[in-house]
């Protein structure tokens, strides 16, 4: 465990001990006597395919879901990406009410980038080894969640890998299993390794997102090196964890880590290994990982999956109650705890082949099947939520062969590949047919979605080269440029976060994937642009420019949408909002230096990364999900802020007054008169 303790005096034991016979020999399972609701999330989902898919015959379940009861396209958010929608999706509220714009939020002070969900809290140790806590997440989302206020009033609840639900909350007598947003060990979002004997030095300086590449040394067939997990509470330093590989004359190789060996022979996985993590002598955990050899020597190169708080002993709370990881590895083993679960950082960076991707992809969900089935199984819920989320990642990473148009279009590689995203949607389509077949009765609802769909992304703009180019971002020596001069590529600074920026003189600036903040004086640290008519008129003004902007190779227009934040947001967290929110055409999104401030000399390039799919700074009305359920679906037009209404409602509980929204669905929850028997 990873507190230690001493242990308990023999008379608190016997008390303890007698508490809990007394209790068990009262207690019964749960029993559910009403109506109960299931809802089934496929992240990304695009309707265009699921339309075509169904019409081709491949998706009979989701077409006969749609026959007992409805289909719908589901509006998604401003902008229509996960942290945002599923944010909308548990509190009913629109980004204003949440506080949740982008996966990155600024800080107006000092104009640097932030992760916008999450803090991580390091454990408090008395004396520096004694821990007093454990290490945590906060969330930062504001607004309740609707499970929440369900679970308040009485309903059983099973929440399984939402998005963004970690930290974990309390849900009652119900169970959580934190999703999308749950930290790796080394308390990232998700960072691989990639170990080899032959990395050049251009390679290993080089900036790896998402992954750590080691170049290892090989003497007389071993490799001695280490892998980095969480920073330790009291150094300035990542905890190490020792591994050591023998390679043999056959070629396989043994790992050893923790104290035990396994053998691995090129081409192939290990299964979950497991290993002891000490920061202190009375702070211990445990971590899994698993390893793909893709060659033992000449060269010896090797794929480590990111580190994932082992479920059997997590390193901080995945789960309500904390107990229920370890619950669910008891049932079906190890499985990935990490939110971003397929790594497509290791394929963008080529440091995991397609196949092998999609190798790890088809495993690591048929344990979320797994898991999801088990809990099903045991029937002590009236309201269960379970998400997937590889429709999103496959799409991310092989839209590129689905988009002849896209410039890493490969008709080779589309016929070995191609496929890969509807293997998602077929596996989608076949865990729905097992749902209605075993779990879904006359009493019960089932609702399948998505939170918002899927464009191409064939071309990268950089917001803040454009913003330079129009005026509006001044860096150090654009001050010697005579008025309409161009700016000299070598003088466009290299680097993230804003290099060289003379804040004083910038009036606007781009983070994220698609925001634009004003450097506003009062707010900003730097501020430039007055508020009131200025503002006004100088949002006016780049929206205006921004619609009028073609790209010359295309001549397409590179934005559909510009939206005012004021305009589209109301709430709490209106102050947080961007002033401008971009919608790119379909093809189009915003650069990963922009993303991070950065400031390239090229305002449009091709997009060459493998991270071909997108949707995060699409427009909300062309990147909508889909909703398909067996009771009848009674709104034309329904939309993802509508899920806690029509959940709550089903439940006979009253929504909070800051839930926008209405139910979706015909009748009432309690009259299962309605609801179609898939039996």
């Amino acid at each position: 465990m990873l507190h230690t303790f001493k242990r308990l005096p023999a008379v608190l034991a016997m008390m303890v001990l007698t508490l809990g016979l007394m209790q068990c020999s009262g207690d019964s399972k749960y029993v559910p006597r009403g109506p109960r609701m299931i809802v089934l999330g496929f992240d990304g989902v695009e309707p265009s395919l699921v339309q075509r898919w169904m019409g081709e015959g491949k998706l009979p379940n989701l077409q006969k879901l749609m026959a007992q009861g409805g289909y719908r396209e589901l509006g998604s958010t401003i902008p229509p990406q996960s942290p945002v929608a599923w944010s909308t999706f548990a509190t009913g509220s629109n980004p204003g009410g949440h506080g949740i714009y982008d996966f990155i939020n600024r800080s107006p002070q000092d104009y640097l980038p932030g992760l916008a969900t999450l803090i991580l809290k390091q454990p408090d140790l008395l004396l520096g080894v004694v821990p007093t806590s454990k290490a945590h997440g906060e969330i930062t989302r504001g607004g309740v969640s609707f499970w929440k206020v369900a679970a308040d009033s009485g309903v059983h609840a099973t929440l399984l890998t939402i998005p963004y639900t970690f930290p974990p909350e309390e849900v009652g007598e119900g169970r959580m299993l934190s999703g999308l947003g749950t930290p790796d060990l080394r308390e990232t979002n998700s960072t691989f390794t990639y170990l080899a004997t032959d990395l050049t030095p251009e390679e290993l300086a080089e900036s790896v997102g998402g992954g750590k590449l080691v170049k290892v040394g090989m003497i007389n067939g071993e490799i001695a090196t280490y892998l980095e997990a969480m920073m330790h509470p009291t150094k300035n330093e990542r905890v190490r964890i020792p591994v050591n590989f023998s390679v043999r004359q056959d070629q396989s190789v043994e790992i050893r880590l923790d104290g035990k060996s396994h053998l691995i022979t090129p081409g192939t996985w290990s299964p979950w290994l497991p290993f002891r993590v000490s920061l202190t002598p009375f702070l211990k955990t445990t971590g899994i990982c698993r390893f793909h050899l893709f060659s033992a020597s000449p060269e010896f190169r090797l794929y480590v999956t990111p580190l994932s708080i082992a479920p059997s002993d997590p390193y901080m709370p995945i789960s309500y109650p904390e107990s229920f990881a370890k619950e669910l590895f008891e049932r079906v083993g190890y499985f990935k705890t990490v939110g971003w679960q397929f790594d497509t950082s290791a394929l963008n960076e080529e440091r995991l082949t397609d196949e092998e991707f999609i190798n790890d992809m088809k495993v690591t969900t048929a344990d979320r099947d797994k898991i999801f089935l088990s809990e099903l199984e045991q029937g002590d819920w009236d309201l269960f939520i379970g998400v997937y989320t590889d429709t999103d990642r496959a799409s991310h990473m092989f839209w590129r062969f689905l988009d002849p148009q896209h410039p890493l279009y490969d008709p080779v590689g589309a016929a070995q590949y191609g496929d890969a995203i509807e293997w998602t949607y077929r596996h989608m389509d076949e865990f729905v047919g097992k749902v209605m077949a075993k779990y879904v009765d006359k009493n019960t609802t089932l609702i399948v979605l998505s939170d918002h769909g899927f464009n191409s992304y064939r071309r990268n703009f950089n917001v803040n080269t454009w913003l330079a180019q129009n005026g509006y971002l001044t860096f150090k020596g654009m001050e010697k440029l005579k008025p309409g001069e161009e700016i000299p590529a070598e003088m466009y600074p290299k680097g993230e976060f804003f290099p060289n920026v003379v804040w004083r003189k910038s009036k606007a600036y781009s983070l994220g994937t698609g925001q634009i903040y004003l450097n506003l004086m009062g707010r900003e640290g730097q501020g430039a642009v007055r508020p009131g008519q200025e503002y006004y008129q100088l949002l006016d003004e780049i929206k205006t420019k921004l619609l009028a902007e073609r790209d010359p190779a295309t001549g397409e227009a590179v934005v559909q949408a510009v939206y005012l934040g004021k305009e589209v947001y109301r709430g709490n967290y209106l102050d947080q909002a961007p002033d401008l929110q971009l919608g790119y055409t379909d093809g189009y999104r915003t650069s990963k230096e922009t993303m991070l401030g950065g400031i390239p000399p090229e305002l449009l390039t091709n997009n060459l990364g493998k991270w071909s799919g997108d949707h995060s700074a699409s427009p909300m009305e062309e990147c909508s999900g889909v909703l398909f359920s067996n009771r009848k679906i009674t709104k034309e037009q329904p939309a993802i802020v509508d899920f806690a209404a029509t959940v709550l409602d089903y439940f006979g509980v009253q929504k909070l007054p800051e839930m926008e929204g209405s139910s979706f669905l015909a009748g009432a929850g309690q009259d299962s008169s309605v609801i179609a028997v898939s039996k």
